[in-house]
């Protein structure tokens, strides 16, 4: 028995021929099937990945802040630097790179 005739004969079983057709239609022609699945799965990923290094980026901030907040002429120097704030009778001069 060859498998064509094999093939044939075992589809003709109604619940082989079922199941085979179940099997199909979840993985491939159904809206939810496993092709979608999976490509949710990956995009969870990556979205996942997104938000562990935006957390990270977060924790890098706070510490920063804390940092400066602690060390009064940090806090001086970064309002300087961000915000260019000067002492009374003090000129500042901001260079601009091209």
């Amino acid at each position: 028995m060859d498998w064509k005739t094999w093939t044939l004969h075992t589809l003709q079983n109604k619940y082989v021929a079922a199941t085979v057709l179940a099997v199909v239609w979840s993985t491939f022609i159904h809206d939810l099937g496993m092709l979608y699945v999976w490509r949710e799965s990956r995009n969870l990923h990556h979205l996942e990945q997104e938000l562990f290094e935006a957390n990270h980026r977060n924790e890098a901030l706070r510490q920063s802040q804390a940092d400066i907040f602690a060390n009064p002429k940090a806090l001086e120097r970064f309002a300087r630097e961000r915000y260019f704030m000067r002492r009374p009778n003090e000129e500042v001069y901001r260079i601009v790179s091209d």
